[in-house]
């Protein structure tokens, strides 16, 4: 019997050609990206070959990116370390109120530590207003915290809308885009976020693994001290395998982007139907066409989510 793995919102399986990819650097090309030697010097060529390769998937420079263990520590890095950056109190900060926990916890516990949180509304398919955005920024206002889009519900928010409103009241955004650099550019350049979380088991590389992009000029401090790696913003060695895994599945969502959109989007589609045809009570949720390539979000009238996923 076939298996069909229904939770790519949640991690996806490695692509071979990642997995080739990440292989020698298990085994005889194993290296300290900071060793002061040969081998050393080889691994630190691989690191940054994949960090030009994640930069390449949002139009950014390589010396904007810095690795971190996960998409997580990357949210909190950002968000934690600007205000720390920023002298730590007293600041103001908002984000959508429909954020993954690794946002909305440590906005929760800046606000134990003094900072002032607004949480921005969503309508009925989850999108956020950009004039909500442009009347909650205020002059102590330090960062602007909107996901590319809801992993459970599928919905894109206006991106670029709410860059420009930030951008002309002078207030860098985070995105937390690790669902959409698969299969969806963000905004680039001076329409695009000043800092953006990535990691590449969303899009068919290793688990153990994130990034941030962090704009040129935009100071935050380190959470995680101890050595001078990745420009001092997060000391360890890093992990090499993991890394280049993290370059080739950059690499190859560049190169099938389009084709992965395109053929994510009939196969949901198709789902769509079956299931509007032989499940009665299905409820659809999130913007119908401001989504996720491939994405699929439902409610069923008269059951819990959770007996249906153990059924499932």
């Amino acid at each position: 019997m076939q298996r069909i793995f229904l939770d790519h919102a949640s991690t996806t399986p490695v692509a071979p050609g990642v997995l080739t990819a990440m292989l020698p650097y298990l085994g005889e090309r194993f290296g300290n990206p900071s060793g002061p030697h040969g081998r050393g010097a080889a691994a630190r060529e691989a690191v940054e070959r994949a960090r030009a390769d994640v930069a390449a998937l949002g139009g950014a420079a390589a010396e904007e990116i810095v690795f971190t263990g996960s998409a997580t520590e990357a949210n909190n890095l950002a968000l934690k370390g600007l205000v720390q950056a920023a002298g730590g109190r007293s600041l103001h900060l908002a984000a959508a109120s429909t954020e993954h926990i690794s946002v909305l916890h440590p906005l929760r516990t800046l606000e134990k530590r003094g900072c002032r949180v607004s949480r921005l509304p969503v309508d009925g398919r989850g999108s956020i207003d950009p004039d909500d955005v442009a009347r909650v920024i205020a002059p102590d206002t330090i960062l602007i915290s909107v996901a590319h889009a809801s992993g459970e519900i599928g919905t894109l928010q206006p991106l670029a809308e709410i860059c420009r409103v930030a951008r002309d009241r002078g207030v860098p955004v985070h995105c937390d885009a690790t669902l959409t650099a698969g299969v969806i550019p963000w905004p680039s350049g001076d329409e695009g976020p000043d800092l953006v979380t990535v990691t590449p088991h969303l899009f068919y590389g290793p688990q153990g693994v994130g990034a941030l992009r962090v704009r040129r000029g935009l100071r935050l401090a380190p959470l995680v001290e101890g050595g001078g790696q990745e420009g001092g913003l997060r000391a360890g060695t890093e992990p090499l395998a993991a890394i280049v895994g993290f370059g080739a599945a950059a690499r190859l969502a560049v190169e099938e982007r389009a084709g992965r959109a395109l053929r994510s989007s009939a196969r949901a589609a198709r789902l769509r139907l079956l299931l509007q045809e032989r499940l009665a009570g299905a409820v659809f949720t999130g913007h119908p066409a401001h989504r996720i390539p491939g994405h699929l979000s439902l409610c069923v009238r008269g059951t819990e989510a959770e007996a249906l996923l153990t059924a499932l």
